[in-house]
């Protein structure tokens, strides 16, 4: 089967980007055949090393090529819900930055757009859903092994973000005109989207704190503590930072309920606690299997492969969750 033309519309989020880029180079269902970049010469050596044959500053080239049915939406989220909108309305598949506006209107209309359209939309905030580990735990607590889910705990402290590999400015990660919130948000998003999935609840409150610890230079939070309630009960604990040196991360992950629990540490450590066939806390390997990405997993629904394991408001609740957050904590 031929493979599916996919551009990279952005490389604003380059962390997410360069990983999807390097997927989809080595894929057997696509094949890059642009990529858009306001600075042409990292857009063409982006393109270069994907193989795609079209590096260009204006993303509409790319967009409105026929030979296109794929698209990575991959520029700051001030920017990212108009081309995303642009690319549902050319009926062109979606997968998108974290978060994916800036605003819930802005994401309202994006929802809007997509769901007129019928097109694929894949929120990165989602990408916890393709991770083998994440989708083995989700099956644990499916079968009971931990008894009914009372709380998720989520830990990690990260650095400042990079503008682009080896630059120490953090760009846009900082600039409130661009993003709706600094050091909490650019993690807690993708927590809170696994809190959704795991304990099969929506969110129905929110208490914390954030502020500026370590950088009080900085215009946005280095650092913020969240307090889910869920409208089953469940509680969910969400912490992250860019307080850490740089190079340097730690994150713990704790699943508790009436019957044991999960728990996962930095380096891949996991513990386990109930139905697991023994009497007391084990460390126990990590889930085998291929992490596929999103560019992967859009393309197998694309082929009637797959099912998606996120939609465009799953993307629109995390970010409101995020958002309800930023209006209820208390800044210190």
């Amino acid at each position: 089967m031929e493979k599916l033309g996919v551009a990279f519309l952005g490389l604003d989020h380059w962390y997410a980007a360069f990983d999807l880029l390097g997927a989809a180079a080595r894929s057997e269902r696509v094949r890059v055949v642009a990529v858009a970049h306001d600075d042409a010469v990292r857009g063409e050596q982006a393109a270069r090393e994907a193989g795609a044959a079209i590096a260009t500053t204006d993303y509409r080239a790319a967009l409105d090529r026929p030979d296109v049915q794929l698209v990575a939406v991959l520029y700051s989220s001030d920017h990212a819900a108009a081309v995303c909108r642009e690319a549902a309305a050319l009926g062109k598949q979606i997968v998108c930055v974290k978060p994916m506006a800036r605003d819930l209107a802005d994401a309202d209309s994006v929802v809007a757009a997509v769901r007129s359209a019928g097109v694929t939309f894949f929120p990165l905030d989602c990408n916890g859903r393709l991770r083998p580990d994440l989708q083995r735990t989700r099956a644990w607590l499916r079968e009971g092994r931990i008894g009914r889910p009372l709380r998720y705990l989520h830990t990690l402290h990260a650095s400042l973000p990079m503008a682009w590999p080896g630059h120490d400015d953090p760009g846009w990660w900082t600039d409130p005109a661009r993003v709706p919130g600094g050091a909490w948000l650019d993690h807690a998003i993708y927590a809170i989207d696994t809190a959704r999935w795991l304990l099969g609840a929506e969110p129905a409150s929110v208490a914390g704190i954030y502020g500026r610890q370590r950088y009080p230079e900085l215009p946005v939070e280095d650092f913020g503590i969240a307090a889910f309630t869920f409208a089953n009960g469940a509680v969910a604990v969400i912490e992250d930072t860019w307080t850490s040196d740089r190079g340097y991360g730690l994150y713990r992950n704790e699943l508790i309920g009436s019957a044991g629990a999960i728990v996962e540490e930095s380096g891949g450590r996991l513990a386990l606690r109930g139905e697991f066939g023994f009497d007391d806390w084990v460390v126990a390997a990590p889930a085998r299997g291929p992490h596929q990405s999103a560019i992967e997993h859009v393309a197998a629904c694309i082929r009637g492969e797959a099912e998606p394991l996120a939609t465009v408001e799953d993307g629109r609740a995390n970010l409101a969750a995020c958002l309800a957050f930023y209006q209820k904590a208390i800044r210190v």
